[in-house]
């Protein structure tokens, strides 16, 4: 799962992350079902990395462009893939396909371009899929037709699309749920998870 990945992030606060060429270091070492979800997604975390900088584990959630190239090596595919970049404000969106690759385009844009309001790849093959929107709260891993989701949304937006996949989709292959502060949640359905979700919105209140 991607999800199990954004909770060992947020988890474990001060946790630092060092590439040394494909070396991944951890400093401290964080908790062993950490330690081994991070080692499981190493090459999915030196796609977010120059080599010898380091950086805070929470701060990767942080950035999108940076985020989005973890998430997009998470579900284990470097193919050609459509971004679509929402810059903020009410500027309209573009869409690109990046002849160097989607890992080489995120670098760069996270070093040149301000963060956008959502950020949206999409693998040409129908493979995958990763939305990104600012202000995200929570994570949906869904696989469905054979193609797997990855959704950043916040609160509302989760719950919103859930309601529409029940009616409009078919149901999910596997489907996993994060939401920050909660362990990931794995669920049968569209409906349950809109379920789950409400139960810990309530509960936060």
């Amino acid at each position: 799962m991607a999800v199990d990945l954004l909770y060992a992030l947020y988890e474990n606060p001060g946790l630092t992350l060092h590439r040394v060429g494909e070396r991944l270091g951890l400093a401290p070492t964080p908790p062993e079902e950490a330690r081994l979800t991070l080692s499981r997604h190493k090459a999915a975390l030196l796609q977010a990395l120059e080599d010898g900088e380091r950086v805070e584990g929470r701060a990767l959630l942080s950035s999108p462009f940076r985020l989005a190239a973890i998430l997009a090596h998470a579900l284990g595919v470097e193919g050609e893939v459509v971004r679509t970049l929402y810059p903020e404000g009410l500027a309209p969106a573009t869409r690109y396909l990046p002849p160097e690759g989607v890992t080489p385009y995120l670098s760069w844009a996270h070093r040149d371009l301000p963060p956008p309001r959502r950020l949206h790849l999409a693998d040409i093959g129908g493979r995958w899929v990763v939305d990104l929107v600012a202000g995200w709260e929570g994570a949906l891993e869904a696989r469905v037709g054979g193609t797997a989701l990855l959704l950043l949304y916040p609160e509302g937006g989760l719950r919103g699309y859930l309601q529409a996949a029940a009616r409009a989709l078919l149901p999910p292959e596997e489907l996993n749920v994060w939401r920050r502060g909660k362990a990931p949640f794995t669920a049968r359905g569209w409906k349950e998870t809109f379920v789950y979700l409400k139960k810990v919105v309530h509960a936060a209140t």
